[in-house]
This record gives C-alpha cells, sequence and structure tokens, in this order.
C-alpha cells in the first residue's frame, strides 16, 4: 500500500532540503552569475533608459525562465516573498489610480526592476563574496558617473570640493550628460560603500593569509578592492550630499553602538537588547528635548554644515504631505503624482511647486499608500529581527553573519538618508532601493519549529481583537475608504487634463470638468461619518470654485474642526468666510496662514479674474 505523504513523513522519510541548502552545481553556479550579470544589466537599461518597457525587462526574467525550465523553480524562495510581492501589488494600484499613467508606469518598472535585483542578489547567496564584488563594482561605477558628468560649473555646495571635481572632469574624459545628480548620487553611494568597505577588508585578510604563488594574485585583488573603495569613497565626498554623509556617519553610529553594548552584556542576548534600548531610549529622549527647548541650536547646528543654509521650510513640505495621505490612505494618489497634487489640493497653487515630499516614508504613503508603507517597514524590521535573532555562523560560510551586518549598515544608511531626502524612491535611483534586504539572514534553528499553543492562542486572540475594532470602525472605515475613492475620481478628473497655461488655474477647469462622481463618494462617506475632513475639506474647495459659497463655508467649518492645525484647511475656510462676506473672521484665519510663494494673491486674482471685484478687495485687506 503507498503512504500518503503525510505517512511518508511521520514514517521517517527525508524531506528535500530547501532550495538555498541544496548543493551547488555547476549549473546552480552558472545561473547564479547570468542571473546577476541579467539583473545588473536590466538595472542599467531601466536607469539610462525613459521608456524602459520591454527590452531590460526581458533581460531580467531571462535566466527566471531557464531555471524554470531546467530545476522547476523560477527563483530562490526568500523570508521577504510575501511582503516584496504585496509590495509590487501595491506599486501596480499605484499605476491604476495614477492621473498620468505613462509617468506612474514608469516608475513601476523602476520597482518591478529592484524587485528582480533584489532576487539576483539572493540568488547568488551561493556565490560567495562575487555579490560585494559586483556591488563594489557598481559603486565606483555611480561615482565615476558622476564626477564625469555632473555639471560642476553650476554647483557651488562646497567651493573646494567643486574646484576639485572641476579638475578631475577636466583631467578624465568627459562623458555624455546622465541625471548626474548630487543627491541621487549622494544616496546610491551612502548605500553602497558598505560593501566596497568589506570587500576590501576581505582582501586584506586574503593577503595576511595568502602565501607562495597566491600572493601576487591575493595583493591584485586588495589593490583592485582598494581602488573601488576609493573612487567610491570620493564620488560620495565629491557629492557634497550632507544628507547622504549624515545617514551612513548615523549608521556607522548605530553599528558602533551595537558593538559596543554588545561588548558590554558579555554575550547575554536579552540584556544586550536591553542597553541597545536603553541608550537608543535616552538619546532620542534627548532629541526631543533639544528640539523642543532649543529649537535655535538645532537651526544653528543645520546651518553650520557645509554647503548652503538648511530649508526650513521642509517641515512645512511635511506637514503638507500628511495631508495627502490623510486623503488617500489605501490606495495612494498614483505614481508620480505629487507635484501637481501637493500643488492643487495642499499649497492652492497653480503651478509644481515641490517634486516629492522630500522623505522617503511620506512618498510611500503618499504615492502608494500606507499599505505600501507597511510592507515596506514590515520586510526593514524582519531583516532586522532576522540579524538580531541570527543562527550560530554556518561552517561552510563563516562570514555570512558579518556580511548580514554589512547590509544591515547599508539598510540604516537607506533608511535614515530617507528621513530627510527620498531619491532612492522618486528618481531612476529606485532600482537600489532593496539591494540590503537580499542579503537577510537564514532564519534560526529555534524559529524552524512548530509554534507552541500559546503563541497560536495570542494570533488568534490579536486577530479577534483586529476583527472586532474593525466592526466597531465599520463605518468611520468605510467612509475613508469613500473619501479615498472620491479624492482619487477628482484628481484622475482634475489633474489628467490640466496644464498651464492651457488653464489659468485649476478652478476654472473644475467649471469645465465632470466631478460628479467625486462629488458623490464624497457625499456617501460623509453619509457614514459627517466629520470625514477629507471629504468636506474636498467638498468645499470643489463648491468655492463653483461659487457656491454658503455650502463651502458649511463643509469647510466641519473640517477645521476635525483639522484645526492643517493650514490647507485653515486657507479654504478663511476664504469661504471672506467669500460670504465675514471679513472678522476670514481674515483672521488669514493671518495665520502661510503665505510665503503668495498662494493668497492667488485666490485674489481668481475673484477678479470671474468678476468678483468685491470679494477680491475684502480679500486684499485681509492679506496678513
Amino acid at each position: 500500500m503507498q503512504l500518503r505523504p503525510s505517512l511518508r513523513v511521520a514514517a521517517g522519510a527525508k524531506r528535500s532540503p530547501p532550495f538555498s541548502q541544496r548543493p551547488i552545481t555547476t549549473q546552480n553556479r552558472l545561473l547564479t552569475y547570468l542571473d546577476l550579470a541579467c539583473a545588473l544589466a536590466a538595472a542599467a537599461l531601466w536607469y539610462s533608459s525613459s521608456s524602459p518597457w520591454p527590452l531590460p525587462l526581458g533581460v531580467a526574467l531571462l535566466p527566471w525562465a531557464l531555471r524554470w525550465t531546467l530545476t522547476g523553480r523560477p527563483s530562490r524562495r526568500t523570508p521577504l516573498d510575501g511582503p516584496v510581492a504585496l509590495f509590487l501589488v501595491t506599486a501596480l494600484l499605484a499605476v491604476w489610480v495614477a492621473f498620468d499613467r505613462s509617468a506612474a508606469l514608469a516608475r513601476f518598472w523602476l520597482l518591478l526592476g529592484a524587485v528582480l535585483l533584489y532576487y539576483a542578489l539572493a540568488n547568488a547567496q551561493a556565490a560567495g563574496s562575487l555579490r560585494f564584488w559586483l556591488l563594489s563594482l557598481l559603486g565606483a561605477g555611480v561615482s565615476a558617473a558622476f564626477i564625469l558628468t555632473h555639471d560642476w560649473a553650476a554647483a557651488a555646495k562646497i567651493g573646494p570640493l567643486t574646484r576639485l571635481g572641476l579638475a578631475l572632469q577636466q583631467a578624465l574624459p568627459r562623458l555624455p550628460t546622465l541625471d548626474a545628480n548630487a543627491n541621487i548620487g549622494g544616496a546610491i553611494l551612502a548605500a553602497l560603500l558598505p560593501f566596497a568597505a568589506w570587500t576590501c577588508l576581505q582582501a586584506w585578510r586574503a593577503v595576511r593569509r595568502a602565501s607562495g604563488s597566491g600572493l601576487a594574485l591575493a595583493v591584485a585583488a586588495l589593490l583592485l578592492a582598494g581602488l573601488l573603495l576609493s573612487v567610491s569613497a570620493l564620488g560620495l565626498l565629491l557629492t557634497a550630499s550632507r544628507a547622504a554623509w549624515a545617514s551612513l556617519a548615523g549608521a556607522l553610529a548605530l553599528a558602533a553602538l551595537y558593538g559596543l553594548t554588545g561588548r558590554l552584556s558579555r554575550g547575554h542576548h536579552a540584556r544586550h537588547g536591553l542597553y541597545l534600548g536603553l541608550i537608543l531610549a535616552l538619546g532620542l529622549a534627548a532629541l526631543v528635548a533639544l528640539i523642543l527647548t532649543r529649537p535655535a541650536w538645532v537651526a544653528a547646528l543645520l546651518d553650520a554644515l557645509p554647503g548652503p543654509a538648511a530649508v526650513g521650510a521642509r517641515t512645512d513640505l511635511w506637514r503638507g504631505a500628511l495631508t495627502l495621505v490623510r486623503d488617500y490612505p489605501f490606495t495612494g494618489l498614483g505614481h508620480d503624482g505629487f507635484t501637481m497634487a501637493y500643488s492643487s489640493y495642499v499649497m492652492q497653487l497653480h503651478v509644481g511647486f515641490a517634486p516629492h515630499a522630500h522623505n522617503l516614508y511620506l512618498d510611500l504613503a503618499v504615492e502608494q499608500g500606507l499599505p505600501a508603507l507597511l510592507l515596506f517597514l514590515l520586510c526593514c524590521a524582519l531583516f532586522f529581527v532576522r540579524f538580531w535573532h541570527g543562527a550560530d555562523p554556518d561552517p561552510s560560510r563563516p562570514t555570512a553573519r558579518a556580511e548580514a551586518g554589512v547590509a544591515a549598515l547599508s539598510l540604516l544608511a537607506i533608511l535614515l538618508h530617507g528621513l530627510v531626502d527620498d531619491p532612492l524612491y522618486t528618481s531612476r535611483a529606485a532600482v537600489f532601493l532593496l539591494i540590503p534586504l537580499a542579503f537577510i539572514p537564514p532564519a534560526a534553528p529555534a524559529q524552524g519549529h512548530r509554534p507552541s499553543r500559546r503563541s497560536l492562542v495570542a494570533v488568534a486572540v490579536f486577530l479577534t481583537l483586529l476583527l472586532a475594532v474593525g466592526f466597531a470602525l465599520r463605518l468611520p472605515l468605510l467612509s475613508v475608504a469613500y473619501a479615498n475613492l472620491g479624492a482619487v475620481r477628482q484628481t484622475r478628473a482634475e489633474l489628467s487634463r490640466y496644464s498651464w497655461p492651457e488653464w489659468p488655474i485649476q478652478d476654472e477647469l473644475r467649471r469645465n470638468v465632470d466631478l460628479t462622481p467625486a462629488i458623490s463618494a464624497y457625499q456617501r462617506a460623509l453619509a457614514l461619518h459627517p466629520l470625514n475632513s477629507t471629504a468636506n475639506r474636498r467638498l468645499g474647495q470643489i463648491e468655492l470654485s463653483l461659487g457656491q459659497y454658503g455650502p463651502a463655508l458649511t463643509h469647510l467649518q466641519a473640517a477645521y474642526g476635525v483639522e484645526a492645525s492643517v493650514n490647507t484647511t485653515r486657507q479654504l475656510l478663511g476664504e469661504a468666510y471672506l467669500a460670504n462676506g465675514d471679513l472678522l473672521r476670514g481674515a483672521a484665519l488669514w493671518s495665520g496662514v502661510a503665505n510665503d510663494v503668495g498662494q493668497l494673491q492667488g485666490r485674489i486674482w481668481w475673484y477678479e479674474h470671474i468678476g468678483l471685484k468685491t470679494v477680491a478687495g475684502w480679500m486684499t485687506e485681509a492679506l496678513p
């Protein structure tokens, strides 16, 4: 009698080893090399091409097709397969909701390229140090391209560095102009420099171990590794990107703190976590206290950094981006749509103001929705959890733990840099975003055991509570979903057609486009939850454009009751008061509204344009 699979296991039949632990055959090794070569070639095509479909995708997927044909599996399975796949789904959804789908599709291909590069590096785990050498070469190539193509004559951040860049560019052959933005180059190099440093360190260790005829080869490898590290470090220096410098320095400081607390704990894992968590909590509390009590000191410290003074308006930009997150929480507004959405629905401007939020986390939430942000953070958290609970070194790969530490340093640099800028998501450098995650450590042996009954009960209780909370808040959540749908419909109806100077201002377009689907969704949201701030604010804005000043005042008063601190709501409500003849309240609200780029004068122009000279006069008197 033939036993069923479950009975065969119970009877002691051997399970086939995981894909990552199978013997390294010549076929697997060749596929690994082909995977890396094709992924890097596709990344180069994605980075340099303005129309990436379909050649780069075909190049990147060629090894997948071969591996599927030869082994029955297109790629090695990784601990992040689920979150990465769902992240890609949110990226595809962001194409569907975008008002400019061609631009959104270009961003999607970049993110798909980042995923394929992640899998190529994960598949190359058996290739030993090859991955680090390739990333070192990649970093040196990015650095050389930046130095040779950057417009040094127009760059004036730091005088000595600009003069050095000009001298190098004049001494070397000039390449065709590429996207040699300093902040993009700095972000890439800050993420790749740890891999180059590790390659150089390993080459030095190989020299110390080598003897005889192998010594010359080891010395040559060391010289090459040192050259790659030097070129990458020089490129990072010449970018004059203070955010990139600070992020790498911060990552190194956290790594040093990790090592120091590990020594102090003398191998006791729980004590190590306690020491590290306590020091980080104290440091964060001290930083918050300094910002709250001595903001002038913080501003002076930022201004003391090399280069131009820090831009204080960035915090205002982040607050405005949070307003967009509130409007599109589930879907995002779509890839590459920040500029005009921010101007139209936050700044009340008729032209683009900011290309992105200068914050990785806000940009992810704005363009792909909160689910995408949570999935990205989940991937990073799983990486650090695996690193923290890493298994003992594999005898066949004694440096695996240290290699994961190098990737952790790179990931920290990306996450820290993302707090103040966002070149690794909003530019063609997005293909580099997931590189460190490919080095996620394997699970510790204890993590392979079946979960205990207590763990299963805890998970069941958590899911039950989550469902109970969701049921209790079902009406507000449905209201948020309808408001999100209304915002997507409004954005696609307006910004897919709006262009300046064809339309002098968005209000003019709103009088000539069908916004009924968006208005219906907003009204449905308010029927479920009358205090929905997005629905009230967006309806009030539409009604102001259409000249329905009484209903606009009602909706904007409701929005103000929920989000009184939002600059957009204060400005719109002040305009509604003035349009209804309430000069006192309108002037009081406008006195606290930001008007650094002439937002309020733009509103006055609109009322003059439609012939309401009296209202325009009241608004002129109310200018702060």
